[in-house]
C-alpha cells in the first residue's frame, strides 16, 4: 500500500510541475508591456516629478519601436532629476535632465530601438546584367549583282579630216553596289568627208571593242553612269579613183571617256542615251594613213547614242 500510495503522489506532482512550467513559459513568451517607470525621491518631492512622470508614461505609449521590456528609475539629485534605464537586453544607461522637455528627450534617446533590418532584394544594374541571349544576328545582306544589255543606233564625228558617220553600238555590264564593269562593241562608216573634196566611192568603216569600268549615280528616275576605259579600234579605207580602186586598214589603241543617262530606274526596259569621246595617243603627233593616196585615219572621234536597255534587276 506504502509503494502506490508514493507512485500516485510522484504522479500527482509531475503533473502539477508540468502544468506550472507551461504556465511560466507562457507568462514568460508573452511580450512585455512596459515600460516600468519608477520614481525614487523624496517624499517632499514627489508630487513635483510625479507630473513629469505622467507626462513621461503618455509621451512613451506614442512612440513606435519602443523598448517595452526596459526599466525607468527616475531618481532625485539635489534639485535635478537622474533618468537611468536598464534596457531589456540588460544594458543599463542614465541621464542628468532638469527639467520635463530633457526627460522626454533623453528617455526617447535611450529607449527607441534600431528598425529592424528589411531585406531588400538586389536589384543589379542594367551595366552589370549579362546580355541576353538572342539569335542568330543575320549579317547584312550584300547587294546583289545585276546584268545589264543594251543596243542603239549612234551617230559618230570624227577627225582630220572631218567626217560623220552612222551605225550601231551595244554594251554588256555587271553592275553592283553602284559600281560597273562591262565590254562595249560598235560599228560605223561615211561615205564622205566634210572639209576636203572625197574620192569617188569612198568609205570609211569603223568597228571597235572595248572595256571599261564605271560609277553610277542613281538620280530620281534615272540613273547617270560615268565610264572609263581602252577601245581596240578597227578601221578600213576604200575607194575608187575612176581607174583604180585602192584601200587599206589600220588597227589603233584609244582612250574613251563615256557618259550614260537611263531611264526609268526600276523598270526592266530602259530607254538609254549615251555620249563619249574617244581619242588616240597614238595619232596626235603624226598622221597615220591606211593607203597613201587616201586620207589620214582620224585621232579622235565624238559619238552619241539612243538605246534601249534591259536589266535583270
Amino acid at each position: 500500500m506504502s509503494n502506490a500510495r508514493n507512485r500516485w503522489l510522484a504522479l500527482a506532482v509531475g503533473i502539477l510541475g508540468s502544468s506550472l512550467g507551461r504556465r511560466a513559459l507562457g507568462q514568460a513568451d508573452q511580450p512585455c508591456g512596459g515600460p516600468e517607470i519608477t520614481l525614487a525621491v523624496p517624499a517632499a518631492d514627489r508630487a513635483k516629478w510625479q507630473t513629469s512622470r505622467s507626462q513621461l508614461i503618455e509621451h512613451l505609449r506614442t512612440l513606435p519601436d519602443l523598448d517595452r521590456c526596459a526599466q525607468l528609475t527616475l531618481r532625485a539629485q539635489g534639485d535635478r532629476l537622474v533618468l537611468e534605464v536598464r534596457a531589456g537586453d540588460g544594458r543599463i544607461a542614465s541621464r542628468p535632465v532638469a527639467n520635463e522637455a530633457q526627460l522626454l528627450r533623453a528617455s526617447e534617446a535611450l529607449l527607441t530601438l534600431p528598425p529592424e533590418a528589411t531585406v531588400l532584394p538586389v536589384i543589379s544594374s542594367r551595366a552589370e546584367k549579362p546580355p541576353e541571349p538572342s539569335g542568330p544576328t543575320a549579317a547584312p545582306a550584300r547587294p546583289a549583282a545585276s546584268v545589264e544589255l543594251a543596243a542603239g543606233a549612234s551617230a559618230r564625228l570624227g577627225g582630220p579630216p572631218l567626217f560623220v558617220a552612222g551605225g550601231v553600238t551595244g554594251f554588256a555590264d555587271v553592275v553592283a553596289a553602284r559600281w560597273l564593269i562591262g565590254v562595249s562593241a560598235r560599228w560605223d562608216i561615211t561615205t564622205g568627208l566634210l572639209n576636203e573634196p572625197t574620192l569617188m566611192d569612198y568609205y570609211l568603216m569603223s568597228s571597235a571593242v572595248g572595256v571599261h569600268v564605271g560609277r553610277r549615280f542613281e538620280l530620281e528616275s534615272t540613273s547617270l553612269d560615268l565610264l572609263l576605259g581602252p577601245n581596240l579600234v578597227l578601221e578600213t579605207q576604200d575607194a575608187d579613183d575612176g581607174e583604180l580602186d585602192i584601200g587599206g586598214s589600220a588597227a589603233d589603241l584609244r582612250i574613251d571617256l563615256g557618259a550614260r543617262l537611263s531611264g526609268p530606274r526600276r523598270a526592266s526596259f530602259r530607254a538609254i542615251a549615251g555620249a563619249d569621246f574617244e581619242l588616240s595617243p597614238a595619232r596626235l603627233a603624226n598622221e597615220h594613213f591606211a593607203h597613201p593616196s587616201l586620207p589620214p585615219l582620224p585621232s579622235f572621234g565624238f559619238g552619241l547614242s539612243l538605246g534601249v536597255l534591259w536589266s535583270s534587276k
